[in-house]
């Protein structure tokens, strides 16, 4: 949840941050960033939607920088989408920059190449596929495609019954088993839900092609060698005796080039209890029978994340935790602020100790309806290292860093007045070592409005 305020280092020669705007026609569901113009600096995408229109109103719309980074104010393209398109991805299609557009559906897929001004048509495959169609909020699939064996085409990632199908648009590849945990319920209507596994491409003793891990709440599945033929299943540790709600992860904690296992386990509601354990992975596909690091909430709504803070290529963990004691009830109702706890555990090479390193406190305004706080963290200074941008208030983001050598600040460095309740996002879209910021905002009153701040 809030990824507030804590994080890193200062840096002698800033960046100053540039916040723009750009509008829409279209309501904005979700953003991406792509350089398909071949000039190194990435153009923002808007995913938009209409969603009161019938049959739905859909659209890309691209906005590109010029020289001296500033974002024209209308499109440098629009592609219109068809009504069933639910989600879009990119991928290299024909083994030659800029990678191309996919927007798909349950059916099918369109594959788009930009010719230089706008948008044509490459092929539509046909397939049968658990992705999403007529959707009103449409979203950008993160890393939908990822070159698996290093021939520049990369394979695309389609959520099917079993699990996930590698594909490229001229064919199917494999279909790999996953867990993917589907429901129905009855009620006025029918609604059908399908959970699936994360996914994470590691390379395994330097073999090509790249292994995959695809983690559910209950199974870890690992297939790996030529072909993907190989397959192990590791059965997370869960505690199923009681009603605990189970969240599990996977990332390379130590650097060793192996993904690690973190398993969240919470109860209650107004007693509520979390409970996080790390498993450093010993060996491929070996994990320890205890945890290597247990912690412990009470009273708290609890969020842990796997970060690499101070850039020494392992992770921290950071604890956000909301208390829903009486003082923040109060706070809330009567002051429409929220207090949040943060808590740094620092890896020492064998575990992450029994106490935080750095813990620290603060407190916001609370959205209102289905807003929410925008959020993001990445390095927004160039130092190489970790920074937090948050909503500090409706109308003021701001952005910590830290004195070297903390982990964590409770100052911002900068604060920006703009609206900042909403979704963030970090992208390199100018191609320096400081990242960038867009802000979009949906549902809200600035529904077709995106905040770009370019470092």
């Amino acid at each position: 949840m809030l990824a507030l305020c804590v994080l890193i280092a200062s840096f002698s020669a800033d960046p100053t941050p540039q916040p723009q705007v750009v509008n829409t026609a279209l309501n904005v569901w979700d953003v991406a960033a792509e350089d398909i113009t071949g000039d190194g600096m990435r153009e923002v995408f808007a995913v938009t939607c209409d969603e009161l229109s019938h049959p739905l109103k859909k659209a890309v719309d691209v906005f590109s920088m010029d020289a001296s980074g500033t974002f024209s104010a209308t499109p440098l393209t629009t592609l219109p989408l068809a009504p069933s398109i639910g989600v879009l991805f990119f991928a290299e299609v024909d083994g030659a920059p800029p990678r191309e557009l996919i927007a798909g559906d349950a059916t099918g897929a369109t594959v788009y190449h930009f010719n230089g001004t706008s948008f044509e048509v490459s092929s539509q495959p046909r397939f049968s596929s658990l992705l999403p169609s007529g959707c009103k909020e449409l979203s950008f699939i993160k890393d939908g495609a990822v070159d698996l064996d290093n021939d520049t085409i990369e394979e695309w990632l389609i959520p099917v019954s079993p699990g996930f199908e590698l594909r490229h648009a001229d064919g199917s590849i494999v279909t790999l088993q996953g867990d993917v945990v589907s429901e129905i319920r009855r009620m006025n209507s029918t609604l059908i839900t399908h959970q699936l596994p994360a996914y994470t491409p590691f390379t395994l003793n330097g073999g090509n092609p790249k292994a995959l891990a695809f983690c559910s709440d209950e199974y870890a599945d690992f297939w790996y060698g030529e072909h993907w033929a190989n397959h192990q299943q590791y059965k997370i540790p869960l505690n199923v005796k009681e009603k605990w709600d189970a969240n599990a992860k996977m990332v390379d904690i130590n650097n060793d080039g192996f993904p690690d296992l973190a398993v969240t386990q919470t109860r209650g509601t107004v007693n509520l209890e979390s409970v996080s354990h790390i498993y450093i992975a010993s060996a491929p596909f070996t994990y320890p029978e205890t945890p290597t690091t247990t912690i412990a909430t009470k009273g708290a709504i609890a969020a842990p994340e796997l970060l690499d803070i101070d850039g020494d290529k392992t992770r921290e963990i950071m604890l956000i935790s909301i208390p829903l004691g009486l003082r923040n009830f109060i706070n809330f109702f009567i002051r429409g602020k929220l207090s949040v706890n943060i808590d740094i555990y620092q890896y020492n090479g064998k575990d992450f100790g029994k106490e935080p390193v750095f813990t620290t406190s603060t407190s916001m305004d609370a959205p209102e309806g289905r807003e929410q706080v925008a959020y993001t963290m990445e390095d927004f200074n160039g130092d190489g290292r970790k920074d937090v941008a948050f909503g500090q208030a409706s109308d003021k983001l701001g952005i910590l860093v830290s004195e070297q050598g903390q982990l964590g600040a409770s100052k911002p460095w900068v604060t920006l007045t703009l609206p900042a309740f909403g979704i963030a996002r970090p992208f390199d879209l100018n191609n320096n070592p400081a990242k960038d910021i867009v802000i979009y905002h949906p549902s809200g009153k600035n529904s077709k409005r995106i905040e770009v701040i370019t470092f």
